[in-house]
C-alpha cells in the first residue's frame, strides 16, 4: 500500500462512527491517536492518561468496522523495553498493523517533552521489532525531541531508531504553514517517513508527500469536528430548546440509521422469522 500511494493518507478514528466514515468514504487506511481515544473515553487531555487497554480497545472497534490496517499510537510503549515488547503483542493482537514508540517521558501537549537518552530509546526500538509476531506489523521510531534538542539532534535520533530496525521514522513537530520536512532525513532515510497534518498548516497530503513524506495522519481532526458539530447542536438545544437552527446540518434520524447499517439488519431479520407483522 505504501508503494502505491503517493502518500498513504490515515485520517485519525476513535469510535464505530468515525470508523464507518473511513470505510464510506474509501481512505485505506485510518490513525488511532492517544489524543482522540483519551478526549473521547475520559474527557481528559493528552499527557498520559490513556492506558495499553484503552488504546487496545479502539483499535479492536475501528479495525472490525473499517476493515483497513490501522496505524496506532503506542505511546512511550507505556513504560521500559519490557512493558514494550508487551504493548506490541497486546496492539498486533487486536488488529494493528502499526504502532509508533516514542522516545519522551512526559510533556507531550504540554511544552517541551523530557526525552528518554538515545540508548534507552534504542532499546525500545528494538524490543518493539523483537516483539512482533509477524514482519508485516510496522514499527515506526517516533521522536519528540526537537523542542528540547533541535532539529538535527532529532535525525540523529530518528536515523539511530531506524538503524535499531524501525520500519518507517516519524519526526513530531506541530506543522505550520511554510515548516518543510527536514531535508536530511529525507535523504538519509532508508524507510517510509510518516508526518501529520490538520487544520491551518496550509499543506495538502500531496504537498507533503512531494517532499517526501510516504504517511499522512489527520490525528486531531476528527476530535474537532466532533466536538464543534456536538456543540452546535447542544447550544441550539440550550437556547432554543430545539435543533431547528442546525437541522440542515445535522441530518435525520433515518440518515443516520442508513449510515449504521439498519436496513440491512432488518433485511436479515425479516428473512429468518425475527420480525412479526
Amino acid at each position: 500500500m505504501l508503494e502505491r500511494r503517493s502518500p498513504l493518507v490515515a485520517p485519525g478514528a476513535y469510535d464505530g462512527i468515525s470508523a464507518l466514515l473511513i470505510r464510506e468514504l474509501g481512505f485505506d487506511a485510518a490513525y488511532i491517536g492517544s489524543f482522540a481515544v483519551t478526549a473521547a473515553k475520559h474527557g481528559l487531555p493528552d499527557i498520559g492518561f490513556a492506558s495499553i487497554d484503552d488504546m487496545a480497545e479502539s483499535v479492536r472497534c475501528v479495525s472490525a468496522v473499517a476493515d483497513v490496517p490501522i496505524i496506532v499510537d503506542g505511546e512511550g510503549g507505556f513504560g521500559n523495553a519490557l512493558h514494550v515488547a508487551r504493548t506490541v503483542r497486546v496492539l498486533e493482537r487486536a488488529g494493528a498493523s502499526a504502532t509508533h514508540i516514542e522516545d519522551h517521558s512526559f510533556g507531550k501537549h504540554l511544552g517541551a517533552p523530557k526525552v528518554i537518552p538515545v540508548k534507552q530509546a534504542v532499546d525500545k526500538i528494538k524490543a518493539a521489532v523483537d516483539a512482533r509476531a509477524s514482519e508485516d506489523f510496522l514499527i515506526i521510531g517516533r521522536s519528540d525531541a526537537e523542542m528540547s534538542e533541535g532539529q538535527e539532534a532529532t535525525v540523529d535520533r530518528l536515523l539511530a531508531y531506524q538503524e535499531a530496525g524501525a520500519d518507517i521514522l516519524f519526526m513530531a513537530r506541530a506543522l505550520r504553514a511554510g515548516d518543510v520536512l527536514n531535508k536530511r532525513l529525507v535523504a538519509e532515510s532508508k524507510v517510509p517517513i510518516l508526518i501529520t497534518n490538520g487544520p491551518n498548516t496550509g499543506y495538502t497530503a500531496a504537498d507533503l508527500g512531494e517532499q517526501g513524506a510516504s504517511i499522512v495522519l489527520y490525528p486531531t481532526t476528527t476530535s474537532l469536528a466532533a466536538e464543534s458539530g456536538m456543540r452546535r447542536a447542544f447550544e441550539a438545544i440550550a437556547r432554543d430548546g430545539s435543533t431547528a437552527a442546525v437541522d440542515d446540518s445535522i441530518g435525520t434520524n433515518a440518515q443516520f440509521e442508513e449510515f449504521v447499517g439498519t436496513s440491512e439488519y432488518r433485511a436479515t431479520a425479516e428473512r429468518i422469522g425475527l420480525l412479526q407483522y
